[in-house]
């Protein structure tokens, strides 16, 4: 039978009038890795700062069984003398201990060290992974692996598949469980979606027909106490005298039945339809595109800082309408290329591709103004398609009315993606394009970005956003730009 690490039951979390947290039980056996999903600010990270230790609930109670380790985002570097020496060089940071400026990944992995000298009985990880690139992932899933039981925020799925053995979903501060990794987790959901679009379907035609059986009765006890023409009412009253069962009694009768339907009706468990955005797909030929086979080439393109090169003769040739992604370590100059290509340096553009370019310091968006102000000061798609490209990205009525400089990081990433898709660009470049968003908005942009009808080039670590959205793969290696098969 397996040991019980953690139980929490009734617990409540509020920020002002905001209730972040108000759910019923979470449990954690030995050897259990639990991944936390859900949007921006459903409170993953609050979850683990309660069940860690670090936060106590307004109500409720937790009970632990042994020490927890919290590895928080953006944490300051451990003291060296609690980072374990074989486990530092097993991370390949024992020269990185007693550095004082050291790279968001290292600070990781020297975390991690100090985790696997202490021996805690669970982790508790947020984003483990961020900052890190392709190589450094799979460094870290390996070492990640070696922790036997843990409750872990990440938005990349691949990490959550390698990793998790059950999925917990944090919405509207409530936790539903899936058993298996994000794969099963997202099965399982379409499945419950599937079902609860079924209910609904179900519910609204008993609704129905109940209603029909209430109309007949009504109308049946309607016209039987409706005096028939050509007869007096003294005919009727003669009528009723010899009538075994009076009319009245009759209309009465049908009448209790009629009302018993409505109870029926109202007594009914309602069934709500599953949530569901209508899209709008934006006019492409609004933005006059391209019709070139090739509308991005570059032959012979070499290009460093001082003595530092990062591209040799090299060359680049980005088809219509293809996706292309861009891959490479960290320091590679996946940056610096689209840079390039934006600014028109030994990489061409043809004459009618307009470039979209989503910056990561979002200097395109005006912090001053309302979110539909932004978007209708680039759009060249009617109101009703930029209302529905903003709703696809996730982002509500209420969001629409906010002023631009109150949204996080992730709400301005889809402001700015969602002005990309409304403008008059035909050629969009996106650096890190998932950055800033949780897991939902990530599938959301995804499937605008497979929809898309112009052309693409994007840089990503997410192996899983990769292989989704792009057509074509690029890879920078040893000062060439690579073509990958898929």
């Amino acid at each position: 039978m397996r040991k019980e690490i953690l139980y929490a039951e009734n617990i409540a979390v509020s920020y002002g009038e905001q209730t972040v947290l108000n759910f019923k039980r979470f449990y954690l056996y030995e050897g259990e890795k639990v991944g936390l999903v859900g949007v921006n600010g459903a409170g993953k990270t609050t979850l683990l700062k309660v069940l860690s230790g670090e936060l106590l609930p307004e109500s409720g109670s937790i009970r632990r069984e042994g020490e927890a380790f919290f590895l928080k985002q953006f944490a300051p570097k451990p003291d060296p003398l609690a980072v374990g020496y074989e486990e530092a060089g097993k991370l390949k940071v024992l020269d990185k201990m007693w550095q004082e400026e050291v790279s968001g990944g290292e600070n990781t992995r020297l975390l991690l060290a100090e985790l696997f000298a202490a021996e805690r009985a669970v982790a508790f990880l947020d984003e483990p992974t961020a900052n890190l690139d392709k190589t450094g992932i799979e460094a870290l899933l390996k070492q990640l692996k070696a922790i036997e039981t843990m409750v872990l925020v990440s938005h990349d799925r691949a990490v959550l598949n390698a990793l998790c053995t059950r999925i917990v979903e944090v919405e509207d501060g409530e936790l539903v469980s899936y058993d298996g990794n994000y794969d099963a987790y997202e099965a399982q959901k379409a499945e419950r979606r599937a079902a609860q679009q079924t209910e609904y379907e179900q519910y609204q035609a008993e609704k129905a027909r109940l209603f029909g059986v209430y109309q007949e009765k009504k109308k049946k006890a309607a016209k039987l106490s409706k005096k028939p023409k050509n007869m007096s009412s003294s005919d009727m009253k003669q009528i009723s005298k010899r009538a075994t069962r009076k009319p009245e009694d009759k209309v009465a009768s049908i009448e209790r039945s009629a009302k018993n339907v409505q109870k029926r009706i109202s007594h009914m468990e309602v069934k709500e339809r599953p949530k569901e955005v209508v899209s709008i797909r934006p006019d492409f030929r609004l933005t006059n595109p391209p019709r070139n086979a090739i509308v991005i080439r570059g032959e012979h393109i070499s290009f460093g800082y001082g003595e530092r090169m990062l591209f040799e003769d090299c060359t680049l040739m980005v088809k219509n309408k293809s996706r292309l992604a861009i891959l490479g370590d960290n320091g590679a100059g996946k940056t610096t290329l689209l840079e390039m290509i934006m600014k028109g340096e030994d990489i061409r553009a043809v004459p009618g591709a307009k470039l979209g370019y989503v910056r990561q310091n979002f200097s395109q968006i005006n912090l001053q103004k309302t979110v539909l102000e932004n978007i209708r000061n680039v759009s060249v798609q009617s109101e009703g398609v930029a209302r529905s490209v903003l709703a696809n990205l996730l982002l509500s009525e209420r969001d629409m009315k906010k002023q631009a400089g109150d949204l996080s990081g992730g709400e301005r990433m889809k402001l700015a993606f969602a002005m990309l898709f409304v403008s008059n660009a035909n050629v969009l470049i996106l650096d890190e394009p998932t950055n800033y968003l949780d897991l939902p908005s990530m599938k959301a942009l995804e499937k605008m970005l497979k929809e898309y009808e112009g052309t693409l080039l994007f840089t990503s670590h997410d192996s899983t956003f990769v292989s989704q959205v792009a057509t074509d793969v690029v890879e920078i290696k040893n000062k060439k730009i690579v073509d990958i098969c898929q």
